[in-house]
C-alpha cells in the first residue's frame, strides 16, 4: 500500500490556471465547487473553500454528491476525452500540489506541454493541452513530505487507499484564489502583475478612454497591453484626437484626405460612409445575423433605401460591408440618444454574433469621424456626434445605487445613484491644507456629492458654506450631524456685525450712491457719490487691505450719457475720500448719516481683514464658489484644515474676476469634474451642451443627460415662465393676469422681494408730477421722498442714469409702460399670487433668483440674448458675434435651460442658435408614408414654395415638439431647402441622378 504524507494548499501560478481552465473539470470544479463529485480522480484534490477551523479530510467534509447536471448529458466517450485531454498523473505542472513535496523529479519524466494556438490579431488566443503519456495515479507512491518554509514539524505518514483524500493542512486565506486575500497576515505569494494579458484585456475593454490612459501609467505590463495597437485602436484615437494630440490630428488629416472626405466635397459623407463599410470585425461575425437584428431598429428601413440608393454598390458587397453602411446611415439620421442606444442593443443581441469590443470599436470610428467634421467646419449638426457620444458614455459609466440609508433621516435621497465621477470624489480623503475641487455642470449632483461625503466620514467635523444666498431649511436635515450648515455673512455676522446692529449703526440695504450724496466726501455731486460707492464695494469683495487707485473705476459717465477716463490726480482724490468714508464706516460711534452705516459686506470685509481661524473644523465644504468673492475665498482658502470647493463656472452671474481662477490656483488641491446630469435627459443636455460650446468654447467636457427625457405629448404639469429681468418678469405676469382665464400665479422671492411699494411710490412720484392738486398720495420710501422736491420722476431718471443703478432704471420702464393702469394690474397680480409655490400654476422669475431650483417645464422669455435669424439667413447675420455677447448672458441662458427637468420651450433666439450648430430638429421619413397621410406637398419653409420630389425616397420634415415650434411647423421640406440646412447629409436623401451628377461634376474640377 502507497503511503503519502500530508500536503498543502498551493497557490496557483499562472501555468496552472492555464491547465485548469482548458479542462472540463478543472474550470467546473473551480467555479462550481460545491456541486462536482469528489473522487480519487478529483482534479483539484479536495482543493474547496471550507472554514479554516475545520479540519476534517475532504472526503469527511465533501461527500460524494450528485453529478454535475450538464456532465449527465455527457457520454462515456466524452468522459474517456477528457481524461486524454488532462491526466494529473501524467502532468509536469501540478495545477493543486507542489510537486517537490511529493516525490522525486523523476516521477515527472512524462508531461504535458501548454500550447498556444495563435490566431490572428483580431481573434482571441485559444490555448489547448497536448497528452504526451498515460500514467495512473501510482506514481504518486513513495513521496515525502519536506518541512515548510514556515517551521511547521514533520507529522507521521498517512496511507492512502481507494476512495481516500489524503488530508490537507489549510493554508491561510491569502493562498486560496488567484491572488489571495489581503486581510491575512501572511503575505501572498501571488500579485496582480502575474495576471495574464488575455485577462487584463478583458477588464480593460470595458473601461473608458481616459482611465485607460491613467492606468497605462500604473506598470510596464499594463503600458504593454493598453498600448497595443491592435487593443481598442479607434477608442484610443478619439480619445486622443479631442485632446489635441499631434500625431493623431495628422493621422486623421491623413485619413480625411485619402478618401476624400473634406468640405469641398458634397459627397464627404457618402465617402465616410465608404470608409466605415470597409471596418475590419473578427471572421467569426455573421453578416446576415447581424442584419437581421438591426431590422429591428425604428430607422433600419429609411437607412437600408437610404444606401440602395445613394450607394447601391455596397448592397451586394461581400462581408459585413452593406452591414456597416446601414449603420452609419443610422447614426447619421439618429434624432436623439435613444436611437443610438437602441442600435447597440440591436448589435449587442446574442444572435448578432457581434462581440462588444467590435460594437464600440465601430462606434467609436464614427464617433471620430464626425468630430472631425465639425473639427473641419464642416455643415453637419452637432447632435449626431452628441447623441452618439452620449451614448457610448453612459455604457461605459454607468450609475450604481448608492447604499441604502442607515438613518431614517436620510429617506428622502436614498433612491439617487451614484456615477463613476462621483464614486471616485468619495473615495478622496481631505488631509489638512489639501484643496479638493469639484467643477460640475448643471444638475450633476454637487451639492448631493457634498452630502455623501459628509455621511461616509461620521468621525470628521464639516463645515459646509453657501456663498451669498441663504442656506435652505431642508439642508439642515439632509446632512448627518456632524456638518454645521450657514452662510459667510452669518459667521461673519456673529463675530463683527452684531456690533453694528446693536449700535444701531447697521444699513439694511446695499451701499447706494445716494446714501453717500449726502455726505461731505461727495461735494454734492452724484457722479462723484457713484464712484466713491464703485471703489468702496470693489474693496470689500477683494482680498486688498487697503483701498488703492486699483479699486477706482477706470472710467466714469459725463453729463452726455457717455464715457471718459479718469485722471489720476482725480483718483488720488477720490481713494482718499473713499477711505474716510470707510474708517467712517468701521467706527462704532454714533452718526446720523446713513452714508457712514456698516453694510452687510463691509462687514465681511472687516472679518476677513482680521484673518479668522476656523480650526474647530475638519473640513470645509464650499458650495456655488463661483458667486464667492474674493475676500471670501481668501477666508476659506487661508484655513489650515481641508477644503472641497464646488463651482460651476457657467453660473457665474455676480461677476467677481479671479473667482475661478483663484480656486483653479489653490496649492495642493485636485480637480475632479461631474459631467452627468441628473436633472434632465439628453434632450435638454444636447441644448445647454450647444450653448457651452458654440458660445463660451468648452471642448475639454461635454454635459451628459442621465435623467429621461420627457415626452412630447404630455405637456401636463407646472410651467414655471423664466426672465432675464424683473421688467419680464412683470410683463409675463400681466399678460395671465388680463388673459380670458387668470391662473394662480408664484412670483420667486415674493412680492415683497419683487418690489411692489417702490414701483407704487415711482407710480405715487410720476402722478404728482403731472397732477400737482392731488394730495392724497404719499410717498413712503424715504430716498424717493427726496426727489419730491429735485426734479420729480425725471430727477431720478437722471439719478438713475447718472449712478447707473440698472435695478431703479428697470423700475422706472415698468411705471412708465403701464402708466395709470399700474395700481390695478398690482392689485390684481396679488389677488392672484399664492405664497407656496407648489401650489401654483404658473411659477414667474428672474433667473438671477432661480439657482438650485428645477421645474417640469420651462418656458424662455424673448428678453434673453437676442440673435437675429438662423445659419442660413445670411443676409440678417453680419453684425452678428457670438464672441462680442459678455459671457455673463450666455451664463444666464445657459441656467434657464437647465432649470427644466422634462420640456423646454425655447424662444425664436435660441432656436436660431441652435442652428449654428446645424440642428434644425429634422426627421427623416419615408415618402411614401407622407404620401399615404397626404401632406406630401409643397415646401413648408418660410418664402419656399417648390414641390416636393415625389422620386425620392427620403424626405426631411421639422419636428414639431415642446421645445421647440419648429421652423415651418412639423411639414416637410424639399431637397433646395434641405440642402441650405443640413448641407451634405442631404445626399442621404438625393436621387441617385443628382449624386451622378454631382461625382461626375466632381471628377472634372480634378
Amino acid at each position: 500500500m502507497a503511503h503519502y504524507r500530508r500536503g498543502k494548499r498551493k497557490h496557483l501560478n499562472l501555468s496552472d490556471c492555464w491547465s485548469l481552465s482548458n479542462s472540463g473539470e478543472g474550470a467546473f470544479s473551480l467555479t462550481q465547487p460545491f456541486t462536482y463529485t469528489v473522487t480519487n480522480r478529483d482534479l483539484n484534490r479536495g482543493l474547496y473553500p471550507r472554514d479554516k477551523k475545520n479540519r476534517r479530510s475532504a472526503t469527511q467534509l465533501y461527500p460524494l454528491q450528485r453529478p454535475w447536471a450538464h456532465n449527465a448529458r455527457r457520454s462515456p466517450e466524452d468522459a474517456t476525452s477528457s481524461k486524454a485531454i488532462v491526466d494529473l498523473s501524467t502532468s509536469k505542472v501540478d495545477s493543486v500540489f507542489d510537486p517537490e513535496d511529493f516525490c522525486s523529479n523523476d516521477l515527472f519524466a512524462a508531461s504535458n506541454v501548454l500550447a498556444l494556438n495563435s490566431m490572428s490579431n483580431r481573434e482571441h488566443s485559444v490555448p489547448m493541452l497536448r497528452n504526451s503519456n498515460e500514467g495512473s495515479d501510482g506514481a504518486w507512491d513513495s513521496c515525502t513530505r519536506r518541512l515548510c518554509s514556515e517551521g511547521v514539524p514533520v507529522v507521521q505518514q498517512q496511507s492512502w487507499v481507494e476512495d481516500e483524500e489524503p488530508e490537507v493542512d489549510p493554508l491561510p486565506d491569502s493562498y486560496f484564489g488567484l491572488l489571495g486575500c489581503t486581510r491575512s497576515q501572511t503575505l501572498p505569494s501571488g500579485h496582480i502583475s502575474q495576471l495574464p494579458d488575455e485577462i487584463l484585456r478583458a477588464v480593460f475593454v470595458s473601461l473608458p478612454a481616459e482611465d485607460l490612459y491613467r492606468l497605462s501609467t500604473v506598470c510596464q505590463q499594463w503600458k504593454r497591453v493598453i498600448s497595443d495597437p491592435m487593443f481598442v485602436p479607434y477608442r484610443k484615437l478619439y480619445y486622443r484626437y479631442r485632446k489635441g494630440e499631434e500625431s493623431t490630428v495628422k493621422e486623421i488629416d491623413r485619413i480625411l484626405k485619402e478618401n476624400n472626405i473634406k468640405k469641398e466635397n458634397e459627397l464627404c459623407l457618402l465617402n465616410l460612409i465608404r470608409f466605415v463599410a470597409s471596418f475590419q470585425n473578427v471572421p467569426s461575425v455573421n453578416s446576415e445575423a447581424i442584419l437581421h437584428c438591426l431590422k429591428e431598429h425604428p430607422l433600419f428601413k429609411q437607412s437600408e433605401v437610404s444606401v440602395a440608393q445613394t450607394l447601391p454598390n455596397l448592397v451586394n458587397a461581400a462581408g459585413t460591408t452593406h452591414v456597416w453602411a446601414i449603420l452609419a446611415v443610422i447614426i447619421l439620421l439618429s434624432g436623439g440618444v435613444e436611437d443610438i442606444q437602441g442600435l447597440i442593443s440591436c448589435l449587442l443581441q446574442t444572435r448578432s454574433t457581434l462581440p462588444i469590443t467590435e460594437v464600440t470599436e465601430i462606434l467609436y470610428c464614427m464617433a471620430t469621424l464626425l468630430f472631425a467634421l465639425r473639427e473641419k467646419d464642416i455643415n453637419i449638426s452637432s447632435r449626431i456626434h452628441y447623441n452618439l457620444f452620449c451614448a457610448l458614455h453612459l455604457m461605459e459609466n454607468p450609475a450604481s445605487r448608492k447604499r441604502p440609508p442607515q438613518d431614517s433621516s436620510r429617506l428622502e435621497i436614498n433612491n439617487i445613484e451614484l456615477t463613476p465621477e462621483q464614486r471616485q470624489i468619495l473615495k478622496q480623503d481631505v488631509s489638512p491644507g489639501r484643496v479638493i475641487q469639484i467643477m460640475g455642470f448643471a444638475g450633476t449632483g454637487k451639492t448631493f456629492t457634498l452630502i455623501e461625503y459628509a455621511w461616509s466620514r461620521p468621525h470628521l467635523t464639516f463645515l459646509y458654506i453657501v456663498s451669498t444666498k441663504p442656506v435652505p431649511k431642508e439642508i439642515n436635515h439632509i446632512f448627518p450631524p456632524n456638518v454645521k450648515c450657514t452662510t459667510v455673512h452669518a459667521m461673519a455676522y456673529q463675530c463683527i456685525g452684531y456690533k453694528y446692529q446693536r449700535r444701531k449703526k447697521l444699513m439694511a440695504y446695499e451701499l447706494k450712491p445716494f446714501a453717500i450724496y449726502t455726505l461731505p466726501e461727495a461735494h454734492g455731486s452724484f457722479f462723484r457719490a457713484n464712484v466713491i460707492c464703485q471703489s468702496l464695494c470693489t474693496f470689500f469683495s477683494s482680498v486688498d487691505e487697503t483701498i488703492t487707485i486699483s479699486h477706482v473705476p477706470g472710467h466714469r459717465k459725463n453729463t452726455l450719457g457717455g464715457s471718459r477716463p479718469t485722471e489720476y490726480q482725480e483718483n488720488l482724490e477720490l481713494v482718499e475720500d473713499a477711505k474716510r468714508v470707510w474708517r467712517k464706516m468701521m467706527d462704532l460711534g454714533e452718526t446720523e448719516e446713513n452714508g457712514y452705516f456698516m453694510t452687510h459686506d463691509g462687514y465681511l470685509k472687516a472679518w476677513q481683514l482680521s484673518k479668522p481661524s476656523l480650526s474647530q473644523f475638519d473640513v470645509i465644504l464650499l458650495d456655488e464658489a463661483e458667486d464667492c468673492s474674493p475676500a471670501i475665498m481668501d477666508i476659506v482658502l487661508s484655513q489650515k484644515c481641508g477644503k472641497i470647493i464646488v463651482a460651476d463656472p457657467h453660473q457665474q452671474i455676480n461677476g467677481f474676476k479671479g473667482t475661478v481662477d483663484a480656486v483653479l490656483k489653490a496649492q495642493h488641491s485636485r480637480l475632479f469634474n461631474l459631467t452627468q446630469s441628473f436633472r434632465f435627459g439628453p434632450k435638454i443636455a444636447y441644448i445647454a451642451a450647444t450653448i457651452l460650446g458654440m458660445c463660451k468654447h468648452v471642448k475639454d467636457k461635454t454635459l451628459v443627460g442621465r435623467s429621461q427625457d420627457g415626452d412630447a405629448a404630455d405637456n401636463t404639469g407646472q410651467m414655471a415662465v423664466l426672465c432675464k429681468t424683473d421688467v419680464e418678469v412683470f410683463d409675463e405676469a400681466v399678460r395671465v393676469m388680463t388673459s380670458e382665464h387668470p391662473s394662480k400665479i408664484y412670483i420667486i422671492g415674493g412680492l415683497d422681494k419683487f418690489g411692489v411699494d417702490t414701483l407704487l411710490d415711482i407710480w405715487r412720484l410720476m402722478i404728482l408730477e403731472q397732477e400737482r392738486a392731488t394730495k392724497d398720495l404719499v410717498i413712503q420710501d424715504p430716498f424717493l421722498q427726496i426727489f419730491e422736491r429735485k426734479g420729480g420722476l425725471r430727477g431720478l431718471k437722471d439719478y438713475a442714469a447718472e449712478s447707473e443703478d440698472k435695478e431703479l432704471e428697470e423700475r422706472i420702464a415698468m411705471v412708465e409702460k403701464y402708466s395709470v393702469r399700474l395700481p390695478v394690474l398690482l392689485e390684481k397680480i396679488a389677488r392672484y399670487s399664492v405664497a407656496d409655490s407648489t401650489s401654483a400654476d404658473i411659477v414667474f422669475g428672474a433667473v438671477r433668483k432661480v439657482k438650485g431650483c428645477e421645474f417640469d417645464m420651462v418656458q424662455i422669455t424673448n428678453d434673453f440674448v437676442k440673435v437675429p435669424g438662423y445659419r442660413h439667413d445670411y443676409h440678417i447675420l453680419l453684425e452678428f458675434k457670438r464672441d462680442a455677447v459678455p459671457d455673463i448672458d450666455w451664463n444666464l441662458l445657459y441656467i434657464a435651460v437647465t432649470r427644466t427637468k422634462r420640456h423646454l420651450v425655447m424662444n425664436r433666439s435660441l432656436e436660431c442658435l441652435l442652428s449654428f450648430a446645424g440642428e434644425y430638429f429634422l426627421k427623416p421619413e419615408l415618402t411614401s408614408s407622407l404620401l399615404v397621410e397626404g401632406i406630401l406637398s409643397n415646401c413648408q419653409a418660410s418664402g419656399c414654395s417648390n414641390r416636393i420630389e415625389r422620386g425620392t425616397v427620403l424626405t426631411l420634415r421639422t419636428v414639431p415638439h415642446t421645445q421647440s415650434g419648429g421652423e415651418g411647423g412639423g411639414g416637410p421640406l424639399c431637397c433646395a431647402c434641405t440642402k441650405q440646412r443640413i448641407g451634405p447629409l442631404t445626399y442621404l436623401i438625393a436621387s441617385p441622378e443628382l449624386i451622378n451628377s454631382i461625382g461626375t461634376a466632381g471628377r472634372m474640377v480634378l
